[in-house]
């Protein structure tokens, strides 16, 4: 394997650590940037290209452990380096039960260092081989580089742009002399006319004629003939498209493969975009469900765009699909597309005027809302859920034809410009991946959804027989408990002294970034407190809105203070965290531990970064307690 060159930040507290750090991990080959403070730290992290953060746990005011913590909650890829010293065992400890990779010892060696480091690199190298294994055995020897040169075109829905970007994907694979792709006019024509061509006038014809075309054969999408590559774009019945190529060198069969894979591709986008032209002419709106079609939504996306551009705005692009559809069009045409209208009418009832709906041919819906970031698709989602679920007819329809599926849910996807991309293409492929993600999470894969706020925060934290606490201090949990870990949730053991720290750089994130939210934090003073301090008693210094739930017969912290006493004594011994802004949610819910084998005071926690369960969990605690929903509305 290649050695992998690393991108290292260094915080350090003694910047001859940071200097000594920096001198031996460049000296490496290593790209080094030092934090002079954990702020500068946080917002180096969010460029998102950090492989190593080397954190030293003598910072002021504890503020390292909390930089390690917020490394581990917000950023699992990063691997974590921490820089102690034998007097620091208690922080040391809390740090490798966050789960860092390694510590060392100061006054720092070259030796210790490197070796610390190359303990990532070698990590990160095996991670990298078992990617690059499990990509060749998902798709042979086709290159992922052509896949990536695929996607300027795979998005477009104007032949002829399908057409020159094929073109430009051949000419990225191999050297050209001259190209030209041929379409057909329209449906069931026997010539093709140069749609698109590249060294234009060296001989290429300007058409095919029938004889021409013929020649193409259909068992082999690639051929080379007397100097000349022919590739056969063949759609379901017929040939969709024809391309003649002038290659520099003689080809190769790693080339042969790639374009191979454009064809493919190339052929599937010609097909859309000829679908897209023919719905078009039809009219802006789908006859079946009231939406718009794919054509005038993708026109409308492009000016949304347009003017976002121009005058800085955001707008969010959302994919929405509900499970069964395709296994019910298989079974069931007619009910397919009677649960489609039922489906389509729902969303259309729950989103605003200005928003646009649009359905597409594999049954997604797409929904485009102009001037709304995350916390307002949330809003949306909000309504359409509810709309959801009162369409007794659907969910009937779904129950009769294919009840092993059970009651049935909607996938939502969403994307946001400019953040998640500037083009259609790159904004509903994030939409879609996210769509992906929330169906695979815990909060649906728990069932959570609709549970009572204290039922859900039960089956994450369980019950104190769940928990063990071992002879060495360490914790296991019931097998039960594991099923709601997932990338970025999981359960851990940790230090009261961190969740003042915690809420402190939520606010503080949300403020950097001046963006909306809420935040609710339950069953710490010192939390609290943090939270109220951070702030500001008014609130004034932050657009986040931040509460302390306390039991009725409990003092608030001030006077002055965000507090709301709720009623009932559920909260009783619970630790609560909820944040849920612009920039995500983020979920920490607790118990403190009571063992003589644990330093006290000590909790088990359960956080995650997620943002289905941070809505969830916020819209079930404003539900509870009948509070008035401040974000997502």
């Amino acid at each position: 394997m290649i050695r992998k060159v690393l991108s290292v930040l260094v915080v350090a507290a003694d910047e001859r650590d940071a200097d000594f750090a920096t001198r031996v991990l460049e000296e490496r080959g290593d790209q080094v940037t030092v934090a002079p403070s954990v702020p500068d730290a946080v917002s180096r992290l969010g460029r998102g290209d950090v492989d190593v953060a080397l954190v030293s746990l003598s910072l002021p005011h504890g503020d390292g452990l909390a930089l390690v913590h917020h490394l581990r909650a917000l950023y699992p890829t990063v691997d974590v380096i921490v820089m102690t010293t034998p007097q620091d065992l208690e922080e040391s400890s809390h740090a490798m039960a966050l789960g860092v990779l390694q510590t060392v010892l100061r006054p720092l060696t070259g030796d210790a260092l490197l070796v610390a480091v190359d303990r990532a690199r070698e990590r990160r190298m095996l991670i990298d081989q078992r990617e690059r294994l499990d990509a060749e055995a998902r798709s042979g020897r086709l290159r992922t580089a052509t896949y990536a040169r695929c996607a300027a075109f795979i998005a477009e829905t104007d032949r002829t742009i399908v057409a020159e970007r094929i073109l430009e994907a051949c000419a990225q694979e191999l050297p050209l002399s001259s190209a030209a792709l041929y379409l057909p006019p329209f449906l069931g024509s026997r010539t093709f006319v140069r749609a698109a061509a590249q060294a234009e006038g060296t001989g290429l014809p300007t058409s095919l004629d029938q004889a021409a075309v013929d020649a193409f054969d259909p068992t082999e999408v690639v051929a080379v003939r007397d100097g000349r590559i022919q590739i056969a774009f063949l759609g379901p019945t017929e040939l969709a498209g024809a391309a003649i190529l002038r290659p520099r060198h003689k080809l190769s069969e790693e080339q042969e493969q790639a374009l191979t894979v454009i064809a493919s591709l190339g052929t599937a986008s010609l097909e859309a975009a000829r679908k897209v032209d023919a719905i078009a002419r039809t009219g802006i709106k789908d006859p079946e469900t009231s939406a718009y079609t794919f054509a005038y939504f993708g026109d409308v996306a492009g000016r949304e765009i347009d003017r976002a551009a121009r005058h800085g705005r955001r707008f969010s692009l959302v994919t929405l699909a509900m499970d069964g559809m395709t296994e019910l069009g298989e079974l069931r045409p007619e009910a397919q597309r009677h649960a489609r209208r039922l489906l389509t009418e729902a969303v259309l009832t729950a989103v605003r005027d200005s928003d646009v709906v649009a359905r597409v041919e594999d049954d997604e819906l797409y929904l485009l809302l102009p001037e709304t970031a995350l916390l307002g698709v949330l809003g949306a989602r909000h309504r359409i859920e509810a709309r959801f679920a009162a369409q007794k007819e659907l969910h009937a329809i779904m129950a009769e034809h294919l009840p092993e599926l059970g009651p049935p849910a909607l996938n939502f996807g969403v994307a946001v410009y400019p953040f998640d991309g500037t083009d259609l293409g790159t904004l509903l492929r994030r939409s879609r991946q996210r769509g992906e993600q929330s169906r695979r999470g815990p909060w649906r894969r728990l069932g959570l959804n609709g549970r009572p706020l204290f039922d859900a925060l039960d089956t994450l934290m369980g019950t104190e027989d769940d928990v063990v606490v071992r002879p060495d201090g360490r914790v296991s949990l019931h097998g039960d408990l594991t099923a709601a870990h997932d990338e970025g949730a999981h359960h851990a053991v940790l230090p009261a002294s961190i969740l003042p720290r915690l809420s402190r750089h939520l606010v503080a994130d949300a403020r950097r970034a001046g963006v909306p939210g809420v935040i609710y934090a339950a069953g710490d003073e010192r939390m609290g407190e943090a939270l109220i301090d951070e702030m500001g008693e008014d609130g004034a210094r932050s657009q986040v809105r931040g509460w302390v739930l306390r039991s009725a017969d409990q003092q608030a912290l001030s006077p002055a203070a965000r507090t709301l006493a709720v009623p009932g004594a559920d909260l009783a011994g619970r630790i609560l965290l909820l944040s849920l802004t612009e920039l995500g949610g983020y979920v920490l819910s607790g118990r403190r531990l009571r063992s003589r084998r644990l330093a006290e005071p000590t909790m088990l926690v359960y956080h995650a970064s997620d943002l289905d369960m941070a809505d969830g969990l916020v819209s079930a605690l404003q539900r509870t307690y009948h509070l008035q929903p401040e974000v997502g509305q």
